[in-house]
């Protein structure tokens, strides 16, 4: 078993679960909310052998209250990450949430826990408001300056009115397109282009996008308004090195060989997805990279512990 450092686990701090009750009924995404403690956080790493886990929020973000609501919420939900990897330095890091859709409390949020944050985490849509909007020109233009991290996780597309999807649950198929939606929107208005100082972190082992990538980008060459600014080209941006992909969820065997005609494996993290993914289950996944013939020892070393190391020390 390999020592392994973890970019996409959540934890569910007591206010947050207060705003899925009020809103949602306590089944967000069409699924209950899972129980969540440190404890037992602590308890799963020690047992996966985890020597260090990147907390953020799962879907849904919390914004449908008032813009002031929003404010407070998110940070009150950050200061109490703050608290967790005072007292576990170690173990803890986090990406902070942002007050989303408001850019001047973003800004404001940004620059408050820019020096105790890992980075800064991003639903792939805020009420329809797209990562790659140009609302989100302010936000992109100041995390470049700051040469941050994004992480990205998927939320339900919006207005999902697809009847034929209406008896698969959200996480299962909608994230995966939800997330290729808002990487696809980003690369279709040069966002990687313009502001590459940013490092981005993408779910799910990069969810749809190594299947479609070079779809889309063979079809920009001559699909692509000539009167618009010409897109980034999606397969090269998937293989910049300032993107990562954690591989949170069942990677293998058809989806993670795929990724890696893309990318290479100094572009992979390990993701364990707890609570959402129970305990078991993580270990279950975990051990199918462990065991899986795709790596070598070396490789292993580096998507499970070495690449993220170096990301925490960048």
């Amino acid at each position: 078993m390999f020592n392994k450092i973890d970019f996409h686990t959540h934890f569910i701090p007591e206010a947050y679960e207060d705003y899925l009750e009020k809103y949602y009924a306590g089944k967000a995404d069409g699924v209950a909310t899972p129980h969540w403690s440190v404890e037992d956080h602590l308890q799963l790493m020690k047992d996966n052998q985890t020597t260090h886990s990147v907390l953020s929020l799962s879907s849904p973000h919390p914004s449908l209250g008032t813009a002031e609501e929003t404010k407070e919420l998110i940070q009150n939900i950050n200061q109490e990450a703050e608290k967790i990897c005072q007292a576990y330095p170690e173990k803890f890091s986090f990406c902070a949430s942002l007050p989303l859709p408001s850019i001047e409390d973003c800004l404001e949020s940004i620059d408050r826990f820019a020096d105790t944050a890992f980075g800064f985490s991003f639903p792939t849509n805020c009420q329809g408001l797209y990562l790659g909007d140009e609302k989100l020109e302010p936000l992109m233009s100041e995390l470049n300056k700051r040469q941050a991290k994004i992480m990205i996780h998927p939320t339900e597309p919006h207005e999902q009115t697809i009847h034929a999807g209406e008896l698969v649950k959200t996480p299962l198929m909608e994230f995966f397109f939800d997330t290729t939606r808002t990487i696809v929107n980003l690369a279709q208005n040069q966002v990687f282009s313009r502001y590459p100082k940013i490092t981005w972190i993408l779910p799910h082992a990069g969810a749809l996008l190594p299947i479609i990538a070079q779809r889309i980008s063979e079809g920009n060459k001559f699909l692509a308004d000539p009167d618009t600014p010409k897109p980034d080209d999606l397969l090269a941006v998937l293989a910049q090195k300032n993107l990562y992909f954690d591989l949170a969820g069942m990677v293998l065997p058809y989806q993670l060989p795929t990724l890696l005609q893309i990318v290479d494996t100094e572009q992979l993290l390990y993701g364990g997805d707890f609570p959402y993914t129970p305990a078991k289950a993580v270990q279950n996944y975990t051990r199918k990279i462990e065991e899986t013939d795709l790596f070598s020892q070396l490789e292993k070393q580096q998507l499970f512990y070495d690449n993220g190391q170096k990301l925490l020390q960048k």
